[in-house]
């Protein structure tokens, strides 16, 4: 936001450089923890009541929350861990039709009894 403030009232070529650098730095972290949460290969288990992902860096187990959605090819799932929360975006073009088709029912199911119940 003091990037944006300095943009429009400042007309310096150092408050511009400032605002490059502030930018810049923004962008990174949040690329990298898109890229923390977009895994590249894995293994979902899916069962009744729980979700468990593995892959070479990362391991969640939980449930799928009635935060998830699906955008576009995506499904964005929030997993209620048992210490912390995660969010694990899965892209239809990274797993198989049958995988993606059971992953968006069980996604969908678990947003509906959470409906359901209120």
């Amino acid at each position: 936001m003091l990037s944006f403030i300095l943009c429009l009232f400042l007309d310096s070529l150092l408050s511009m450089l400032f605002c490059l650098i502030i930018n810049a730095l923004a962008d990174l972290i949040m690329w990298r923890k898109v890229l923390a949460i977009h895994p590249n290969e894995g293994i979902i288990i899916l069962e009744p009541k729980l979700f468990r992902f593995e892959g070479e860096s990362l391991k969640i187990q939980g449930e799928i929350s009635n935060k998830s959605r699906f955008y576009g090819n995506n499904i964005w799932l929030h997993i209620k861990g048992f210490s912390n929360n995660h969010w694990l975006i899965i892209s239809a073009n990274g797993v198989n039709e049958q995988s993606y088709a059971r992953l968006k029912r069980a996604t969908v199911g678990a947003i509906n009894c959470v409906l359901e119940s209120k």
